[in-house]
């Protein structure tokens, strides 16, 4: 079995990097709420928001396949 290139290597760090950043923030915004209710409530806004990205994306997706 071969190893991964240099290039794939750095291509997944970046990715797992970004992807971290990206659910840091999330947390920062979660931590930030003054209460269990509103950190919940935000919660539930974050992952319609990202599930709703994620159809939109899927939809360009199908039309351009």
């Amino acid at each position: 079995m071969t190893e991964p290139s240099d290039e794939i290597r750095l291509r997944y760090a970046a990715e797992r990097a970004q992807r971290q950043l990206t659910l840091d923030a999330i947390r920062a915004d979660l931590e930030a709420q003054p209460s269990t209710r509103s950190a919940l409530a935000a919660g539930r806004r974050w992952c319609a928001a990202i599930t709703a990205m994620a159809d939109d994306v899927a939809q360009q997706k199908r039309k351009a396949a």
